[in-house]
């Protein structure tokens, strides 16, 4: 399995997900774990790498966690553990670094480009709003 932390900004019908390497599927910004690395020192890394934003770990609040289908591995899961910022991020200005390709605000009815872990978050915790 593999381990990973996301960022989770979402309303009530859209979801913002990035692009990694030009892939089909959008996903949460974010990414594995690193061995002897804390779940929230992990977030603060991976924002920072992805999305060029400064976080203290106190200013992440943890959502929860859920397993899906990993992508784009085949027959491989994943855990995604979510994270949210108090702070209003201004996601025009964010400025893409690293891998990532795309960032963009997606209906979460709309699952076609979504990556299978993000679809099981999205039913999941829609259902509990």
């Amino acid at each position: 399995m593999i381990k990973c932390v996301c960022l989770v900004e979402e309303t009530n019908d859209q979801i913002l997900l990035v692009q990694v390497r030009n892939r089909e599927k959008y996903y949460f910004p974010g990414g594995k774990i690193d061995a002897g690395e804390t779940l929230l020192e992990a977030i603060q890394r991976e924002v920072k790498e992805e999305l060029q934003l400064a976080f203290e770990q106190s200013d992440f609040t943890y959502l929860g966690t859920v397993v899906g289908d990993a992508y784009p591995q085949k027959n491989t899961l994943t855990e995604l553990n979510g994270f949210k910022v108090q702070q209003k991020i201004d996601w025009d200005s964010v400025k893409i670094d690293n891998e990532i390709t795309d960032i963009r605000w997606f209906d979460k009815s709309d699952t076609t480009l979504i990556a299978p872990a993000v679809v099981k978050w999205i039913e999941t915790f829609s259902e509990r709003k």
